[in-house]
């Protein structure tokens, strides 16, 4: 049994890997979709591919908050647009970890690399959005989720780590339920900003009118549609990490 345990999950492994690649083929096809919507039918296909890369550089904005908007260790947004987009590097790295971790005995190590991120993405939204003058766009709210998903990675590795088989299992059911509420996020957040908070915020009106866009929505939103698929990877780690736990743990 104790031999068993430590097997490596390959079925799980190749699971999260088509999750992984699903994921970024949303992200793909969206901010190429968004480009194209946004270009005339005559402009040609390079400025529709400089578009769309340009949706992965402001996709990736919160984790560059600190070095960019509040050290001024570089430019926010640079002119070369490759070097703009490769500044989404981190997510595709972090994004495929947890797929290893399914090969690993330690399965929460990657999971730590994933909060870590989420730890940088929370505290530079709320150190640009606290004041609400370095960037407008940003406000507290657009820190929530990521505080959440701090939060969940945090306990999945002390539930992984200390071998507690119903925390996990209850931990993967919560990230499996804010994976479905997601898209929704997505789409809210990409379009709030300071001024909306004011006069106070009706937030389902707000949320039924981003539906329609929600396509465009999520090409650029500062919470990634690959979070989705991400928190499932999550889940699914949870759940084949509890499997192999004994039912005392």
């Amino acid at each position: 049994m104790e031999r068993k345990r430590n097997k490596p999950m390959w079925i799980l492994f190749l699971i999260l890997l088509v999750l992984f690649f699903a994921g970024m083929a949303c992200e793909v096809a969206l901010k190429y979709w968004n480009a194209a919507m946004m270009s005339h039918p005559a402009d040609p296909a390079e400025l529709i591919t400089r578009r769309a890369l340009r949706a992965f550089g402001d996709e990736a904005l919160p984790i560059w908050m600190i070095p960019s908007v509040v050290l001024k260790w570089m430019a926010l947004m640079p002119q070369n647009v490759w070097g703009y987009a490769l500044r989404w590097i981190p997510y595709l790295v972090v994004f495929l970890l947890p797929a290893f971790g399914a090969l690993m005995r330690r399965k929460w190590i990657p999971l730590i690399f994933c909060a870590v991120l989420a730890c940088i993405e929370t505290v530079g939204v709320l150190l640009v959005s606290i004041p609400m003058s370095k960037l407008s766009t940003l406000t507290w709210f657009h820190a929530i989720p990521f505080a959440v998903e701090l939060i969940l990675l945090i306990l999945a590795c002390i539930a992984l780590g200390a071998k507690k088989k119903g925390f996990a299992i209850t931990l993967g059911v919560f990230c499996v339920l804010f994976a479905l509420i997601s898209p929704a996020v997505s789409t809210l957040m990409a379009g709030l900003d300071a001024n909306m908070f004011r006069n106070g915020f009706p937030i389902g009106a707000f949320l039924l009118s981003q539906i329609r866009r929600f396509p465009v929505c999520c090409a650029t939103s500062f919470w990634p549609i690959f979070k989705a698929f991400a928190l499932l990877m999550y889940a699914l780690l949870l759940f084949g990490g509890a499997s192999r736990f004994r039912k005392n743990a």
